[in-house]
């Protein structure tokens, strides 16, 4: 008789609803843990859309400004 708790070798959810704090991964389908910040099977970061954990950091942004502005003055300048 089955008490409603999830069998060894199913990855189906058990009768009662309760998933045992499991979720696929967005990403690759794995499960992986429900309150997990990225998936250990494909090591991407997982978002509710509050969050960016992908944003390039600050001094990658600064630099990107410095050499823009470089090359519009090489450019103004006529090289």
């Amino acid at each position: 008789m089955r008490s409603g708790s999830r069998d060894d070798d199913s990855d189906e959810f058990n009768e009662d609803g309760d998933d045992d704090g499991y979720i696929p991964c967005p990403h690759c389908g794995e499960t992986m843990l429900e309150d997990a910040d990225y998936c250990p099977a494909c090591e991407r970061w997982i978002t509710d859309g509050t969050t960016n954990k992908t944003r390039s950091p600050v001094w990658v942004m600064i630099v990107a400004a410095v050499l823009l502005g470089l090359l519009l003055t090489s450019v103004l300048r006529g090289f």
